[in-house]
């Protein structure tokens, strides 16, 4: 597999596991810890590619 295919499974794994950890913390109904679970993957995928992008800026300005 390619390494991007892999990264993004690691990301979404990595997303779906701090989502369903921060939703499964709050006692609230099920519609609502499942909104909870969207927002806090999305939350956590985008963080993720954020940090991914400004590392791989930093190593191409370090390497130039």
């Amino acid at each position: 597999m390619s390494i991007v295919i892999i990264a993004l499974l690691v990301i979404a794994t990595v997303s779906g596991l701090g989502g369903w950890w921060y939703s499964s913390k709050q006692t609230l109904e099920t519609p609502v810890r499942i909104m909870l679970f969207v927002g806090y993957f999305w939350l956590l995928a985008f963080a993720q590619f954020l940090l991914i992008a400004l590392s791989y800026f930093g190593w191409q300005r370090l390497a130039n």
